[in-house]
């Protein structure tokens, strides 16, 4: 089995982290943005197929994985991209596209030609974008950081998704009910667009040379082959894309539960997806503590577990109060386990195969739109609530086993601290 490359994570780190280098500072400006408008596109999407359309949940998860489908079968092989070509080009290029994309869907919906099949097609030229995007930013990381800060850049890019997921679905759901669908698309397009542009003033370090490997066959199978051969990524990513799987699907089916079940329309269904966005930026600040923990292997499980059985009470509660709770302590728990499992991921990965691996890592994502198409379908015939209930109940199951099975997850080491400030003088 390869190695991976040494690394300079026994130094201390800076003491602002990743936002100690100004490369990474404009990268995350970038992304806040693009990440800000995904959310419209999100709520956009589920509201338009759902309420405006006017389609049952398996319609909502055939849409959703339309989206997904691409990402699942391009990402590797453009991982493999990430790892050979220009990752600030290609993250420019499909920013662009993205923006143009979603500028067409916001004047079909706006002029009333929306249909359920110019969705779906638009689904997946999006999905495609996102696939081209999603390696290339995570292998773009270590030209913009030393590594010894990467478990701080892990965090600060899982702070915006999990912040934009506070403030992005109380705006688009605003945004919806004042203005209209279309709008929301129409800010989707702008903020792509917008990154895009701060893209082209990053300036990063050459990548290393990557060694030959002509020996080990097909190039895009290396990085699976990798992922496979290494115990730890397999409990890392296995963890990973089974809760997405069976409990990330729950966000298929929110919808519903604000439409039909707890009544409280648009801006009710911005809120709940709010509540677990604002738990998971709490989560993303414990991070900071728990990640330098030596327990920090049974924290990313106790924190899938705790995931799991939250979204299962969440599913049975029938009143708002108690729901947005129960979505702000679960939004809490899968950000710990996430963000614990993407820094492991990130430090161990050799520098040749980290898009490929990343890209595979970034599968996880896509995994809960198709288990939201499994569970729109489920819905059907047993209702939403029993669909997410076993969901939820699937994850802490399988957190439960790893814990008992995994040894290389139990006795991940510590990692390093910031630097303290310096004394006053």
């Amino acid at each position: 089995m390869r190695e991976a490359p040494e690394t300079t994570t026994d130094a201390a780190v800076p003491r602002w982290g990743a936002f100690s280098y100004p490369n990474y500072r404009l990268f995350w400006t970038a992304s806040l943005v693009r990440v800000f408008a995904i959310q419209f596109r999100i709520i956009g999407t589920l509201w338009l197929v759902a309420v405006e359309l006017d389609r049952t949940p398996a319609w909502v998860g055939v849409v959703m994985l339309s989206s997904a489908v691409p990402m699942i079968v391009l990402v590797v092989p453009f991982g493999h991209l990430a790892d050979k070509l220009d990752n600030r080009r290609l993250l420019i290029g499909s920013s662009f596209v993205s923006a143009a994309l979603h500028l067409v869907l916001a004047l079909t919906v706006v002029t009333g030609h929306a249909e359920l099949w110019m969705v779906i097609v638009w689904s997946f030229a999006t999905g495609a974008m996102n696939a081209l995007m999603a390696p290339a930013q995570n292998a773009i990381l270590p030209q913009l950081i030393d590594m010894r800060a990467i478990a701080s850049a892990v965090a600060f890019n899982s702070t915006i998704w999990n912040s934009m997921r506070v403030i992005g679905p109380a705006a688009a759901g605003v945004i919806i009910a004042v203005l209209g669908t279309g709008q929301a698309f129409l800010v989707t397009a702008v903020g792509y667009a917008l990154a895009g542009v701060l893209t082209i003033a990053l300036r990063p370090k050459p990548r290393p040379t990557a060694p030959v490997r002509a020996s080990e066959g097909n190039p895009l199978l290396q990085g699976a082959r990798y992922v496979l051969g290494n115990r730890l990524f397999v409990a890392v990513i296995g963890l990973s894309f089974f809760t997405s799987l069976f409990g990330g699907s729950y966000q298929v089916l929110l919808p519903f539960f604000a439409d039909d079940i707890l009544d409280v329309g648009e801006v009710g269904f911005g809120l709940l997806e709010a509540a677990a966005g604002l738990g998971a930026i709490l989560g993303t600040l414990a991070i900071v503590r728990l990640g330098a923990s030596r327990f920090r292997g049974q924290i990313m499980l106790f924190g899938a577990m705790a995931f799991g059985l939250l979204i299962s009470l969440f599913a049975g509660s029938e009143w708002m109060s108690v729901s947005l709770v129960l979505l702000f302590a679960a939004g809490f728990a899968a950000s710990v386990y996430l963000n614990l499992g993407m820094t492991t991921i990130q430090l161990e990965v050799p520098d040749d195969l980290r898009g490929r691996v990343m890209g595979i890592w970034s599968m996880t994502w896509n995994l809960a739109w198709v288990g939201g198409a499994i569970a729109g379908g489920i819905a059907e015939l047993i209702g939403p609530q029993a669909t997410v209930a076993f969901g939820g109940l699937s994850v802490a199951g399988f957190a439960l086993l790893l814990l008992l099975l995994s040894s290389e997850l139990r006795s991940l080491p510590t990692l390093p601290r910031a630097e303290a400030p310096a004394p006053a003088r």
